[in-house]
């Protein structure tokens, strides 16, 4: 008996043991969570990444399914009908880039939901408008960054929003024009940006700031007043607009712009914004992804944007 109780008492711990066991224990969770943060953040980017790429490829599939005419930041595809709603008429869209390709992201059904009485298609004014509860309000998982801090599921409350934006200097307006593909960018599509990153939403002054909808042409980024796109006035165009990395989601609203339409003011980010320490994702014109780093130069970063400039990418690129 007398030996069962010694046996007993060694194997408990003391105090001082088990305060030691708990300081070893919450060292080496101090020093997992980074490594699982990076590990996480880098299955993020990869994820976005993967995103960029899809919609890059589905820009060069339209296109050649369109006589090699790229859809257009906004208005009629793919006949011009000079900005005309629900596409002016049957088979015609109206509507952002990233409207004109759900048919080729596998998001045919959601686009089709669009129909409207002409035989046309319109997110706004087809067969499911937003405010019905229908298409508007669509989030697209391919629209959307897994680390992009704003993203909200890709819903901004009353329709729904995306991470990327395209090259404003390429998808500008109908009544612009439509760019060939690969006609219109000699620059090279490999050396040239189409799409790169935002946050979904931001606030300005307390004004809505739904920049993003997937469906309209708030997804622009350098984009000329030239375009006529929404985002064209506010002109964030140049060597100076380098994309914002990993900007606090309350502060972004310090490089926006206030701007009034239809009689209420709300605000148009229009810049390349990334979540990602260190740099950003870009998708290039032959469906290959880039992550840029954030010591890219002014000049290179607006080379790369360019599509027919002729100027050549720096050594930082």
């Amino acid at each position: 008996m007398l030996f069962h109780r010694i046996i007993r008492r060694c194997r408990a711990f003391t105090l001082i043991e088990l305060l030691v066991v708990i300081a070893i224990i919450a060292v080496l969770i101090g020093l997992l969570v980074p490594a699982v943060q990076k590990v996480r953040e880098a299955a993020s980017r990869l994820n976005c990444g993967n995103n960029l790429k899809q919609i890059s490829l589905a820009v060069a599939n339209c296109a050649d399914t369109n006589a090699q005419n790229m859809p257009p930041g906004i208005g009629d595809y793919p006949r011009n009908n000079s900005g005309a709603r629900c596409g002016g008429s049957s088979g015609s869209a109206f509507g952002g880039t990233l409207f004109h390709i759900l048919p080729y992201i596998e998001q045919d059904p959601l686009y089709k939901a669009c129909l409207c009485s002409n035989g046309g298609y319109d997110p706004e004014q087809g067969a499911l408008p937003a405010r019905a509860g229908g298409v508007m309000q669509n989030a697209i998982k391919s629209y959307l960054c897994p680390s992009d801090p704003t993203a909200n599921n890709g819903f901004s409350g009353w329709a729904a929003t995306g991470s990327y934006v395209f090259n404003g200097m390429i998808f500008q307006a109908d009544w612009v024009g439509y760019s060939k593909f690969p006609a219109s960018i000699t620059d090279g599509t490999s050396n040239t940006v189409f799409f790169t990153e935002t946050y979904a939403m931001s606030k300005v002054n307390n004004y809505g700031g739904d920049q993003s909808l997937w469906w309209w042409d708030y997804n622009s980024f350098q984009t000329p007043t030239a375009s006529n796109g929404d985002c064209g006035g506010l002109n964030y165009y140049g060597p100076a607009y380098l994309p914002l990395i990993t900007p606090s989601p309350t502060n972004v609203c310090v490089n926006s712009r206030a701007w009034t339409w239809g009689g209420s003011v709300s605000t148009c980010m229009c810049r390349a914004t990334s979540p990602h320490t260190g740099g950003i994702n870009v998708g290039l014109g032959d469906g290959s992804v880039r992550f840029v780093g954030s010591g890219i130069s002014g000049n290179t970063w607006f080379a790369a944007c360019t599509p027919a400039n002729g100027d050549a990418l720096g050594a930082d690129w």
